[in-house]
Order: C-alpha cells, then sequence, then structure tokens
C-alpha cells in the first residue's frame, strides 16, 4: 500500500515540473537560509573563542576607570597603573607572571620599503601572557629593559612587507627615522576579533619606548596590564588581591572608588559567546519565516490540487477507495515535496557556507544539528501544509466529486 501510495505521489508531483519547483523554492530557501545563517553564527563564535585563546588563558586585565557622568559611562580615564605596579603585581599569591604594554604607532622603513606598525612597549613576559612564539631569533631580556636596548621583536606581517624573503634578524629597520635592530621575529597569529592584523606588531623594551622612540619625558604608565593566574580556578581570588594591592599603592581611602578596571578573560569571553548564540538564533529565527512562506506554498498547491482533481477523487471514492487512502495520497504528495526541497535547500545551504568562509578567510563548521532540525521543521511543515488539503480530499462526498465541472 505505502509503495503503490509513494508511486503515485510521485507521478502526480511529477506532472506539474514547474508548479511542484516553484513550489519547494520557498522551502530550499528557507533551509538554505537556516543553515547558513547558524553556520555564520557558529563560524563567528569560533572566531571569537581562538582570538581569545590566542590572547592568552587565565588572564586579568588591568586598565584605565571607566568615566561616568551623571549615571552615564563616557569612556576610558587616563591611565594609572605604573611599571612598578606590575613588578608589584607579580609578587602576589598564585600569579604565574605579569607583563603590561605601552602603545604607539609609527612608520617602518628597511631599504627602500615602509609600513605603518603598530609598537608595544613591554617586559620579556609579554609573550607569555598572550600566548606568543618566537618564530626566529630570540626575546630580549630585563636587562635589555633596563638598558633601554634598540631592540625590536616583530610580527610576520612586518617580515612579509619589509623583508621579503630575507631573514630579518640581525637587520636594522628605521621607525621615526630611528635605527632599532631586528633580534627576533614571532610566529603568526592572523586576525583579531575585529579583523585587525595580530601580525602587524612591533615589540621593544618599554624604556627604549620611552627613551628612544617617544622621548624621556613619557610617564611610566602602562595603557593596559596583565596579570596571568597560575590556573582559571584561581583568577577570581587573585582579581581581588590584585584590586588590594592597587588600591593600597594608590592610595585610595574607604569609598573613593577604583582608579582602575579589573577584568578577567573568562569573564569577557562569557559575555561575547552569550552574544554571538544570541545573534545566532536571531538569524536563525528570520531564516525560518522562509520555512513559513514555503508552508503556506505548500498548502496553497494542494488545495488547488484537490480542486483540480475533484473528479478524479470522486472516481476513487465510488470504486471503493477508503478515506485513509485518499487523506494519504496527499499527504505524502506534500511530505515529498517538502523533504525533497529541505534536502536540496541543505545542500544548498552547506556548499555557500563553504564557498562563504572561503572567501571571508573564515573557517565555517556545519552545524549538524541545525541540518537536523532545519530538515525535520521543514518535513513537519510539509505534514502540516497537506493536511488541510488531505482532509478537504477525503471528506468530499462522491457524488458531488463526479458531478464536479
Amino acid at each position: 500500500m505505502l509503495k503503490a501510495i509513494l508511486k503515485e505521489a510521485w507521478i502526480s508531483i511529477a506532472s506539474y515540473k514547474l508548479r511542484t519547483f516553484l513550489t519547494m523554492l520557498g522551502i530550499m530557501i528557507g533551509v538554505a537560509a537556516v543553515v547558513m545563517m547558524v553556520s555564520a553564527g557558529q563560524a563567528v563564535q569560533n572566531r571569537i573563542t581562538q582570538t581569545f585563546a590566542s590572547m592568552g588563558s587565565n588572564l586579568i586585565l588591568i586598565g584605565p576607570a571607566e568615566l561616568v557622568s551623571g549615571g552615564v559611562r563616557g569612556g576610558r580615564g587616563k591611565p594609572s597603573v605604573t611599571i612598578a605596579d606590575v613588578a608589584a603585581l607579580k609578587t602576589l599569591k598564585d600569579v604565574e607572571t605579569a607583563s603590561y604594554n605601552m602603545g604607539a604607532a609609527a612608520q617602518a622603513v628597511y631599504g627602500s620599503s615602509n609600513y605603518g606598525v603598530s609598537v608595544r612597549g613591554t617586559n620579556p613576559d609579554f609573550l607569555n601572557v598572550n600566548n606568543w612564539e618566537i618564530e626566529d631569533g630570540i626575546m630580549f631580556t630585563d636587562k635589555d629593559v633596563k638598558a633601554a636596548k634598540p631592540y625590536v621583536v616583530i610580527g610576520q606581517t612586518i617580515v612579509d612587507e619589509l623583508f621579503g624573503l630575507q631573514n630579518p634578524v640581525g637587520k636594522t629597520l628605521r621607525l621615526k627615522g630611528k635605527p632599532f635592530t631586528v633580534i627576533g621575529t614571532l610566529k603568526a597569529k592572523g586576525d583579531g576579533l575585529m579583523g585587525d592584523d595580530q601580525d602587524n606588531i612591533v615589540i621593544m623594551p618599554s624604556a627604549t619606548l620611552r627613551q628612544r622612540l617617544e622621548g624621556s619625558d613619557r610617564p611610566e604608565f602602562v595603557n593596559i596590564a596583565f596579570v596571568k593566574a597560575v590556573s582559571e580556578d584561581k583568577m577570581e581570588s587573585v582579581a581581588k588581591r590584585v584590586e588590594y594591592m592597587l588600591r593600597t599603592r594608590h592610595r585610595l581611602k574607604d569609598g573613593v572608588k577604583n582608579d582602575f578596571t579589573v577584568r578577567l578573560m573568562t569573564e569577557m569571553v562569557e559575555k561575547v559567546r552569550s552574544v554571538g548564540f544570541i545573534l545566532s538564533a536571531l538569524l536563525a529565527a528570520i531564516a525560518s519565516i522562509s520555512l513559513i512562506v514555503g508552508s503556506i506554498g505548500i498548502m496553497n498547491m494542494m488545495l488547488v490540487s484537490v480542486t483540480e482533481r475533484t473528479r478524479e477523487i470522486g472516481t476513487r471514492k465510488a470504486l471503493g477507495a477508503p478515506n485513509s487512502w485518499i487523506m494519504a495520497q496527499f499527504l505524502t504528495e506534500s511530505i515529498l515535496i517538502s523533504f525533497i526541497g529541505s534536502f536540496i535547500g541543505m545542500v544548498f545551504g552547506i556548499v555557500f557556507s563553504q564557498i562563504g568562509g572561503y572567501v571571508m578567510g573564515y573557517e565555517v563548521p556545519i552545524s549538524i544539528w541545525s541540518v537536523i532540525v532545519s530538515v525535520t521543521v521543514a518535513v513537519v511543515v510539509g505534514i502540516i501544509s497537506g493536511l488541510m488539503p488531505a482532509l478537504k480530499a477525503m471528506r468530499l462526498n462522491p457524488i458531488d466529486a463526479l458531478r464536479y465541472q
């Protein structure tokens, strides 16, 4: 019986190829859109996770205090944490190491080539806390920092832009017209969270940045400080110790707000992940509207089909076909249209997701659950959409149906 119903359903939908295709189109677009949107959302979440992981784990970030006026946040205040503060933070319990960042921008020049770079003045622990690795050469030492040695370690983008196929280690480049010796290169990290090039970086001793690059009048305040806890479960206790030490060193009395902020990397990751999840759900919900449109198209087609085949239905009933057979016939046609459309949509969704990821330079994962859910929903939509036309066909009076013109 099932084989016969499937055969008749296939013959029926194949008889109206154009109409069947146009009806399937809504389901195809809906499923493809859901798969693409969910995959895109997952790709963004993965990229966020990878970016934060590349910045370092078990990290506590200390930056300038937030400016609040009339209950409204208005950006960041002036830096208040000093290099001496960071050195003191390294002595705290459960702290593995600590570092900092003093930022500057400059034009790097080597021979006839030049490139705009981001300069970071810091200490040797910068590599550890930010998960950087040396590709070639060495990192400068604490002695180099104290002596303000004109040494730099450069990222792969600068290697490619200025030196090409040459080994830059041992060569001299100029920043703001001043010579600096390249003593090492960093392994590539790729783009950051906002699409910024993490490999466009020049690292030098902080004293070198202050004294040689920008002049000795620059204060020892850092843009941001990094404290790395020995493990993730120690981060909250370390953060409390960091806050207490900085308040003590900055001589802040009780009731006075911090002149700095302390943020846990894990909290930042969770917040961004939750935003990414909401974004994925929102995109999937918007894409699902196409499935609703497709279901309306299927219902409309099946109602038209029942009307066109009224005499056929009347003849079958007169020959003894049971109501269940008639109902199963139209439900099967509806489900077939939904299933075929959803399968084609799934294939297109996967293909276009990968093409989009390749063009954007993102690794786009295929969410299996989104494929299963979208195809299942499409089939359920087919059942629901075909139910009303099937009931209408089942309830037709055979005598009235045979008289239908």
